[in-house]
């Protein structure tokens, strides 16, 4: 048997969990579990159970005991004149597996073996799943066992929160402090451990607002100023001029700097002097293609950083790529807000409310932006934040001359200096200083440009064989002076293989490349492609902004564009595209059976030489899908241009998934809209259908509804047209979800009922009990709870049918909510307690947050004032951890 006290009362026997029974019953097998193998008294059991136990407490204990014995059977004997007894064999409790391993992690610690204390009590606390005793309706014996308990707990969380600091795993504890400090806001030590693993990954600015918080709750609550570790832990962080070592973090950005960076020093010091104080300090660095300008703002970033060490946070606004239209601002600002915490459910659609609260965001800490590529003023204007504690560097190849109070400066060819200086560095100072006049000549072949001058300078490092001269000789056989002769030379001198992969790059979708898309596009091997784009990028005519992922830069895009063009003919350009798209269309597909395994879609097979990706859990899926995000939308759009537009359509039909879970409804709508002209111009009726689907959800979910039902409405005409069964179900559920949104419940139960039939009788589980949430949801919302009861009972079956972990969580959770309606809270705690365990047991957060704060009121409606506190109050953590606006709500009730 396996017996679970920490966190929702469970018993499990063989796996399959057994039925406890009420309150009070749970009640008394949680005193028996705290005191396994143990007699526990008559007395103990009613001062655990009761307030103010009855007369005769001995004839409801005895029920209680029976009720238990059903389940446990011999387990649980009565011990004459000592009370009861139960029987726990070992590794049956997980208190007893948590204090166990809590007694290890304190022997690593005082061995000195911090990693393995810190894993230990990790390990430990893992045992852990919500807050005891929330279902009970616990006595005071009780309460104070199970207070006892809870600081174990609380002091093991602080014992690893502090050996993961020493091991500097600031990320691993961040989370967890945030939300125990605030289940816990007097708890002092808690608030310093969450400020120490702030400070020290370089977030100094929020470990002050910490204790502004923490200050605030303590004051309220006690009325007293907090205790003096708190206090000399904010003047040691206010007082510290450098901050601590900064951990990787999601808004900090900046690209990688380069070693070789040469000169530019009196630009450097212009940008990196002090600003305004009272308004945002803006540089903006304006020059020619391949100036350097992207270089310079870079270096100048990393040296700000110390100045602005709160957040940093860049963007490629691709205002002059021939491949690829300007970045919209608005797209911008929900990658920026992603970044600064915010779930995609929350970002706001319009432009002017991203901005506002972008500005928020941002008011008051001390961060850097930078914003290359600028294409105007109208672009970058949305993206300046609003406080005096931020800095902008923007890049544009044009003046900006109405960004009111930037500072501009302009970047020019290299001086001959400079360009001298950046050959000695790639190429040696000795082979430079041997023949400067030949290194002039090579600078001035060169134009001076920087690109151009590196790109010759490291065809020179690469042959030690050559002199200085033997390179001036190669750039005057080329006939040509700057970037586009230096070019030339560069690619001239490649191997084949090296020369065919990087020309057949400027066919490829998107912003960069990686081994495996680069694979695919040229037929190799993932491990070829690698060790070809290692080689360009030593030859310097490939970026690497983040490692293992390369890029263009425009000048060398629009050159491979021509070399491309010209070498390879139009059927050898047409199977490199197919295949890279191929790779995306497959490998996304493969994406998408880890986010929704649920989902059936039929795609044509890969190219032979294209080899997917393949995921092995949805953490994996979800990563590679946000690494990609912006190439997926570029295939989408690349395939409907050249041709190939059921890769299209089925590209956007496998990103459904990814869209939908992180509410990226911008690309959803950019892609889908795209696919399913796609379809259109080709006449197919089904794949145009599916595109109006998914289309139509994302307009639902923007609040655009005459949109999204005139496509349902479109998508049902076509799957009537064809007789496709099968598609007109979701269609009408979506086109029902629509209505419901209007208040339109008539027309939405008609389309619900139509969906339910269809699902019925094409014996479609899935979507029947999909449609019978639905349903249920309806009738729920306009009272009519026996209605509703009937439908969700009937997709719960379907559910434990299918084995669908997550919507059966959904639907106990509903069924609880209708339980509370009619009245019966014994029955909405047993379903929605069952609710939150599985919640727990899939790590959906927000389903836990939503199943406490439910349970809290079937809690409040048995009078179970602790118990529903307690939910309410760890739902507000978890909802404030998501950053839901619901957070708000359940602490009113509290």
């Amino acid at each position: 048997m396996e017996f679970l006290l920490l966190g929702s009362l469970a018993v499990r026997r063989e796996g399959t969990p057994l039925e406890l029974g009420g309150p009070r019953q749970r009640a008394v097998l949680t005193m028996l579990l705290l005191h396994a193998n143990e007699a526990v008294s008559v007395a103990q059991l009613a001062e655990a159970v009761w307030d103010s136990p009855p007369v005769s407490p001995e004839s409801n204990l005895r029920t209680y005991v029976a009720g238990l014995r059903k389940v446990l059977g011999e387990r649980l004997v009565t011990r004459p004149g000592h009370g009861y007894q139960l029987t726990v064999e070992p590794g049956e409790l997980d208190l007893d597996a948590f204090d166990r391993l809590v007694r290890a992690g304190e022997d690593a610690l005082a061995e000195h073996d911090t990693e393995a204390a810190a894993d230990l009590f990790a390990e430990a606390l893992g045992h852990w799943h919500g807050v005891p005793s929330a279902e009970l309706n616990a006595g005071p014996l009780l309460r104070a066992e199970l207070t006892r308990i809870q600081e174990r707990r609380l002091t093991a969380v602080e014992r690893y929160a502090k050996a993961a600091l020493e091991l500097g795993r600031f990320d691993d504890v961040i989370g967890r402090l945030r939300r125990e400090s605030a289940l816990h806001p007097l708890r002092e030590e808690l608030w310093a451990l969450l400020m120490l693993a702030l400070d020290r990954s370089g977030r100094r600015g929020e470990a002050l607002e910490v204790y502004s918080t923490a200050r605030r709750l303590v004051v309220e609550q006690v009325g007293v100023e907090p205790g003096a570790r708190l206090r000399q832990l904010h003047q040691v962080i206010l007082e510290s001029r450098v901050p601590s070592p900064a951990a990787l973090n999601a808004h900090r950005q900046l690209p990688m700097d380069i070693a070789e960076f040469t000169g530019r020093e009196a630009e450097l010091r212009r940008l990196c002097e002090p600003g305004p104080q009272t308004t945002v300090v803006i540089s903006a660095i304006e020059g020619m293609a391949g100036v350097g300008k992207t270089k310079l703002a870079v270096r100048a970033a990393h040296r700000l950083v110390r100045r602005y060490p709160d957040v940093q946070l860049w963007a490629d606004l691709h205002g002059f790529d021939p491949d690829e239209l300007p970045a919209d601002p608005a797209a911008v600002l929900e990658s920026f807000l992603r970044l600064l915490g915010v779930p995609g459910a929350q970002i706001p659609e319009s432009l002017e409310e991203r901005a506002a609260l972008y500005r928020d965001r941002l008011a008051g800490r001390r961060a850097l932006v930078l914003l290359d590529n600028v294409a105007g003023e109208d672009q970058v204007r949305p993206l300046l934040p609003g406080g005096s504690t931020c800095m902008v560097l923007v890049t544009s190849r044009r003046a900006l001359l109405r960004l009111d109070g930037a500072k501009s400066v302009f970047l020019d060819v290299f001086t001959p200096g400079e360009a001298l200086a950046l050959l000695s560095r790639i190429a040696g100072a000795d082979r430079v200083d041997a023949d400067r006049a030949a290194a002039e000549r090579v600078a001035e072949l060169c134009g001076y440009l920087p690109i151009a001058v590196a790109l010759a300078a490291k065809r020179l490092a690469r042959r030690p064989q050559w002199t200085v001269r033997d390179l001036v000789a190669q750039l005057e056989r080329g006939g040509g002076l700057g970037a586009r002769g230096v070019f030339d030379l560069s690619y001239q001198a490649l191997p084949d293989n090296q020369r065919r992969l990087f020309r057949l790059l400027g066919i490829h979708p998107g912003e960069d490349v990686t081994a495996d898309s680069a694979a695919a596009l040229a037929g190799l091997t993932p491990y070829e492609a690698g060790d070809l784009l290692e080689m360009l990028l030593d030859e310097h005519l490939l970026q690497q902004h983040t490692p293992g992922r390369y890029s263009l830069h425009d000048l060398l895009r629009a050159y491979a564009v021509e070399q491309v063009t010209a070498a390879e003919p139009p059927p050898a350009r047409a199977t490199a595209r197919r295949r890279v798209l191929d790779w995306y269309v497959h490998t996304s597909w493969n994406s998408a059976r880890q986010l929704n395994p649920q989902r059936a879609l039929e795609i044509a097979p890969a190219d032979p030489a294209v080899h997917p990706r393949a995921f092995t859990d949805r953490d994996s899926a979800l990563l590679w899908c946000d690494a990609e995000r912006a190439n997926l939308v570029a295939a989408v759009r690349d395939a409907a241009e050249h041709g190939l537009p059921e890769q299209s359509w089925n590209l956007a039909q496998c990103l459904w998934d990814f869209f939908n879970l992180r509410k990226h409804r911008a690309d959803w709508i950019d892609a889908h809209g795209v696919a399913l002209a796609a379809a259109r111009s080709v006449g197919d009726r089904a794949a145009e259908g599916r595109m109006l689907i998914t289309l139509g959800i994302a307009l639902r979910e923007v609040r655009r509804h005459d949109e999204a039902i005139e496509c349902n409405r479109q998508a049902l005409a076509i799957f009537r047209a064809v007789g496709d069964r099968a598609r007109q179900e979701p269609v009408l559920n979506n086109l029902g979800i629509v209505y419901m949104d209007l208040g339109r419940t008539d027309d939405a139960l008609s389309c619900y009922e139509q969906s339910a039939e269809i699902a019925r009788e094409l014996g479609h589980p899935h979507t029947e009990a999909v449609t019978l949430n639905n349903i249920g949801l309806l009738h729920a919302d306009a009272g009519r709870f026996d209605l509703a009861l009937a439908r969700y009972l009937r997709a719960l079956e379907i559910r434990r049918e299918i084995e669908d972990p997550y919507s059966e969580a959904i639907l106990l959770n509903n069924i609880g909510e209708v339980y509370r309606g009619l009245l019966d809270f014994p029955a909405a705690v047993s379903h929605v307690d069952r609710a939150l365990e599985t919640f727990r047991a899939i790590g959906d957060r927000y389903g836990q947050a939503e199943s406490l704060d439910n349970l809290g009121l079937a809690l409040d409606g048995l009078g179970d004032r602790r118990g529903a506190e307690k939910c309410w109050i760890e739902s507000v953590a978890l909802f404030e951890e998501l950053g839901e606006p619901k957070a708000d709500e359940v602490r009113a009730r509290l």
